[in-house]
Formats: C-alpha cells, sequence, structure tokens
C-alpha cells in the first residue's frame, strides 16, 4: 500500500483477512479477470527486473517471480509485508522492501516493469507515487497500472461500504478514470485494457459471470477494472 495513513490501515488485523475474498468464487473471478487484463500490458520475461509497488500480501510479486522475473514487492505497510513473505515462490526469488511509495529506496531506471495494482486508491498522494514509480523504470521500460474504475459497479459497491462500515478500509479509499492518469503522465497511455464487467450487486454466479466477462459489445463505461500502460 502507499503512504502514511495506509500503514496504520492495513494493520495486522486487516493483513490477516485480507486474501480471504481470493478464496470466494467471486473473489477468484475478480482475481482472474484483473490479471488477465493486466498480465500482457506488463508482459513479464526471464531475467526482467519488476518492481510490484504497494505489493499488499504479494500474490502478484510471487507470480513474477515463478515466470523468471527478478522481483521485487514494495509496501510501507509491516503487516501486509509478514503475510507477504509468508508465500514462497514454486520457483525464483522474491525480494520484499518495506518503504514509502513516493520515496522509494532505488536507483533511478532500476527496473524494466513497474506495477501499481489497484495502490492508487490507498495512497494519499497518487500523483506522486506515480511520479517516483515512473523515475524508477528504465528508458524503454513499462508502467502497467491496474484501476477500479470510478464509474464502474466496483467502486460504487466499496464507496458503499465504506459509508456503512466505519472499519473499512474502504472508507478513505478514492476512485480514478484513465483520465486522470493521463493528465499526470502528459499523455495517454500506449495500451488500455477494461473488464470486470459484472458487479458484485448482480452478481449471476460463476459461469455466467464469465461468459459476460468473454462477451463483446460491451459499454466501456461500465467496465469495473482498467489496466493501463505506459511506455517509457
Amino acid at each position: 500500500m502507499g503512504r502514511r495513513w495506509p500503514k496504520t490501515l492495513f494493520d495486522q488485523a486487516v493483513a490477516a483477512r485480507y486474501d480471504r475474498f481470493c478464496d470466494t468464487d467471486m473473489g477468484e473471478y475478480v482475481d482472474q479477470a484483473e490479471r488477465e487484463l493486466l498480465w500482457p500490458l506488463l508482459d513479464p520475461s526471464t531475467g526482467m527486473a519488476v518492481v510490484d509497488l504497494g505489493c499488499g500480501t504479494g500474490a502478484y510479486t510471487v507470480r513474477l517471480a515463478e515466470e523468471g522475473c527478478q522481483a521485487v514487492g514494495v509496501d510501507i505497510s509491516p503487516a501486509m509485508l509478514a503475510v507477504a513473505q509468508t508465500k514462497v515462490p514454486r520457483s525464483g526469488k522474491v525480494r520484499w522492501v518495506e518503504a514509502d511509495l513516493v520515496r522509494l529506496p532505488f536507483a533511478d531506471g532500476a527496473f524494466h516493469r513497474g506495477l501499481l495494482q489497484v495502490t492508487l486508491e490507498f495512497v494519499d498522494e497518487p500523483q506522486e507515487v506515480v511520479q517516483e514509480a515512473m523515475r524508477v523504470i528504465a528508458p524503454g521500460g513499462r508502467l502497467v497500472v491496474g484501476l477500479i474504475l470510478a464509474t464502474g459497479p466496483w467502486a460504487a459497491h466499496y464507496r458503499d461500504r465504506g459509508r456503512t462500515d466505519l472499519h473499512s478500509i474502504w472508507r478513505r479509499a478514492h476512485f480514478f478514470e484513465p483520465d486522470t492518469l493521463t493528465e499526470w503522465i502528459g499523455r495517454p497511455p500506449d495500451a488500455e485494457q477494461r473488464g470486470l464487467w459484472v458487479g458484485p450487486e448482480a452478481w449471476p454466479g460463476v459461469e455466467a459471470a464469465w461468459r459476460n466477462e468473454r462477451a463483446g459489445g460491451h459499454d466501456p463505461m461500465e467496465a469495473g477494472f482498467a489496466a493501463l500502460a505506459w511506455r517509457l
């Protein structure tokens, strides 16, 4: 996660239950759908140095290591990193780093890829986080961002949770559209993919959700998630 308030927001209690959603049918659908959108843009390969910024409990970092990347997971929450460190890749190695995402302890251009997967939603200086992420990516590299879209059904659901549950991590979350990142970076993404068309309030079951996900003709404004990539 990000800086300042997320360090205490993502405490031991949150970290201990953070992965449980992915053990449900709906959570597995969300996780796989987001990964399918992100992975072609990230395009990891053996030997590639990749930094997972706001890695949380480390699911993406571990997967990157298993694909042969020099994977580094960065988070400001020691509780989240403690859970991440229990995940041992089937192959490869992961380096875990506790750090503030606006002051990364890496040299300019240290990585081929940088990933911000549902991270900007939980930082208090998102534009500065994006700029710092770009600093540590080498020329010719790529920044990949996963966003819960502000206009989509999942953001609406999480806003409701934040309003009704004083202890929810979503209470102080903020949601974005790609246009906001375009303004920060100064140009639109080189690639964009949208999906997660089924929201939690209209959950039809796994098979129907995947039929909907694979179908064409969706209105882009109805997507729940966007994967964006900038070549640097």
